[in-house]
């Protein structure tokens, strides 16, 4: 019988087209490519055996000899290499080696396929028994081929989950494309069994190939467009790579200064080509460094330990940036700060280098245009203790540690307390009691404010269910809200939702707002306070005369309650002039026809005065400390009692 050979011939087409995309665009040698390289010319090797033993057999095997045998033998071993290759690639996407992976049993499973393929092909090699060449048939597969059909699938099937288990590099449709080319190989191997003569396996990878150098291998998702250096995502793969071989490495950050008004001045064109002759020079300064674009005018060059000195490396820096940089219209002197972060010392996580790149880059900011700092030189304090304060918060959501304490309020008309301030408490095993002084500003930062803030609401709304409090003294819970949380467009319609779930009514709930975030956000914050009021939730001004203070906001938010800040009630008992501010601020308020928190009570001299001048409500350590929720609702069942 004929074999059909058409399907091997437009492989190769296919991958001659991936060699030629490879040779028309820069090749980013990292190893991965090496390995995508390899993987191609497998294939074809494996092509051409492919035909080559089908031209053999064309006499039906007749005239087969010693060659033919290990030509045979040569194929099997180089086509079944293939999906071998694959789940190394696999593994080194997932961002993370097998080679430091100290799982026993992954290694393990990672050594099985090997192993099994080795000894299948060199037990085959001696007795030839994959396979028979018949006179009259031609080649023939023997049921012991299957076991390396079972190799394939497998090492397969590893690298995929390999990937799933320790992705980090790869997004996820990426890796769906990725696992395009296993489901392909998986169904060549299975169409092929049944239908023998028609070689359409090897049609199928090379597809699978073009595919995987698309999404994979394109050095348009690995080069930055401009400049033509490594990106950022191949900065954080390498790196990553470095530091699980524990490779010593320095890291020189440039960080060019007011570029913008290189492009507002000369346009953006001759800022894009500056940007390009800034990278190649960075490029010549090593022979085995990498230089990556980290922002839009920021570069990162990696200098290994023992393949160059980056005190050499960094005067080569300082004296190129003291000529101009030339281009065919214009000459322009730039300067650019410089960092220099090393690795284990200065972090010996990609994470904490990145942090410690920021940090050392706004400090070297700081320092005015030119400088050059080292991150071993700065206070590193500060920024380590924020980061362990931001996985206390992480870990305290995700473990739901998270508590809310109520610090009750004293109604000086009803002589009885008729609400109480929610504040959040954050205990960590390693840091203990954390302020939300310090934690809310960092959550804040980082965007983790949202889901907290989300998360405190809803227990706050749990706990008036539960409790009853609408059949109690209590008429609403005060709630704190970031000023992050109201530039949400969906803060409004979330809040709803948390309350119709837990059936709380509007006046059930006060929303309290620092003054600093009606200053900064006045028009956004009026929008959604707005929305909110129409709905029947009232809102308190936080921190009045904490130094903010303007009447504007006053007149155009519709807040009901103002809180005075602590200070301006102590201050009052401790000088004149600040008594007398603090009464007419009083009556100023009471005309406005708001209620007046006065926060800081701690004395019972303080308490009368307070009462005395028109304060409405009363909150200090003279009533209570802030306590966890089941004492409130303890406390609240004793008053009324």
């Amino acid at each position: 019988m004929e074999w059909n050979i058409d399907y091997e011939i437009c492989a190769l087409i296919v991958l001659g087209v991936v060699i030629a995309l490879h040779v028309s665009k820069q090749y980013v040698a990292v190893k991965r490519s090496h390995l995508f390289l390899a993987m191609v010319g497998v294939e074809c090797v494996s092509i051409v055996c492919n035909i080559a033993i089908g031209q053999m057999l064309a006499g039906n095997g007749e005239a087969v000899g010693r060659s033919g045998i290990l030509l045979v033998d040569f194929y099997i071993a180089v086509q079944y290499m293939l999906p071998l290759l694959f789940m190394y690639y696999m593994v080194m996407w997932s961002g993370k080696s097998i080679v430091h992976n100290r799982n026993r049993i992954v290694l393990i499973l990672f050594w099985l396929p090997i192993a099994a393929y080795i000894g299948i092909v060199g037990y085959n090699c001696l007795r030839q028994n994959l396979y028979q060449i018949i006179p009259g048939t031609g080649y023939v597969e023997t049921a012991d081929m299957m076991w390396l059909n079972w190799v394939t699938l497998y090492a397969v099937m590893y690298g995929l989950v390999y990937a799933v288990v320790y992705i980090r590099i790869l997004s996820f449709e990426r890796l769906s494309m990725i696992g395009l080319f296993g489901v392909l190989v998986a169904f060549g191997v299975v169409a092929q069994y049944y239908i023998p003569y028609t070689l359409f396996i090897d049609f199928l990878i090379a597809i699978s190939l073009l595919v995987l150098y698309l999404v994979a291998q394109n050095p348009a998702d690995m080069l930055d467009g401009n400049t033509k250096v490594l990106s950022r995502s191949m900065m954080d793969e390498i790196l990553r790579g470095d530091i699980e071989a524990q490779k010593d490495f320095d890291l020189i950050i440039l960080a060019l200064d007011d570029f913008k008004f290189v492009n507002k001045t000369f346009g953006v064109t001759t800022g894009d080509i500056m940007l390009m002759q800034v990278a190649n020079y960075l490029t010549t300064l090593t022979n085995k460094g990498r230089v990556y674009r980290y922002g839009a005018d920021q570069f990162v060059l990696q200098v290994r330990h023992g393949e160059a000195d980056m005190y050499a490396v960094l005067d080569l820096i300082k004296e190129r940036f003291r000529h101009p940089w030339i281009t065919e219209d214009v000459s322009v002197m730039l300067s650019t700060t410089i960092s220099c972060v090393s690795y284990p010392e200065d972090g010996n996580t990609m994470e904490t280098l990145v942090d410690v790149i920021d940090y050392s880059v706004l400090s070297a900011k700081t320092q005015g245009k030119g400088s050059v700092i080292f991150a071993r030189d700065m206070d590193l304090h500060a920024l380590r203790k924020e980061k362990a304060i931001e996985k206390a918060i992480e870990l305290a959501m995700d473990r739901d540690t998270i508590e809310v304490y109520y610090q009750p309020i004293f109604n000086t008309e009803k002589q009885c307390y008729t609400s109480a301030e929610a504040l959040v408490r954050l205990n960590d095993d390693l840091l203990g009691n954390i302020s939300p002084e310090i934690f809310i500003p960092i959550a804040e930062k980082n965007g983790m404010i949202l889901k907290l803030g989300t998360m405190i609401f809803e227990k706050v709304c749990r706990f008036i269910s539960e409790h009853n409090l609408k059949d109690t003294t209590i008429e609403y819970i005060e709630v704190n809200v970031s000023v992050v949380q109201c530039m949400q467009q969906n803060f409004v319609e979330d809040l709803i939702e948390i309350m119709d779930y837990y059936h709380i009514a509007p006046e059930q709930i006060n929303l309290e707002v620092t003054e600093t975030a009606a200053v900064n956000s006045l028009a956004v914050l009026q929008e959604n306070i707005e929305k909110l009021h129409a709905r029947g939730i009232s809102f308190s001004l936080d921190d009045y005369g904490s130094g903010y203070s303007t009447l504007g906001y006053l007149h155009q938010l519709p807040f009901q309650i103002i809180k005075l800040d602590k200070l301006m009630v102590w201050d009052a008992f401790e000088n004149e002039r600040a008594n007398i501010t603090l009464k007419f601020t009083v009556g100023m308020l009471k005309e406005l026809k708001v209620r007046i928190v006065a926060e800081g009570v701690e004395t019972q001299e303080q308490q009368k005065h307070l009462t005395g001048i028109g304060c409405d409500y009363l909150q200090g350590w003279y009533y209570s400390k802030a306590i966890p929720g089941e004492e409130f609702a303890e406390l609240i069942q004793q008053a009324a009692g």
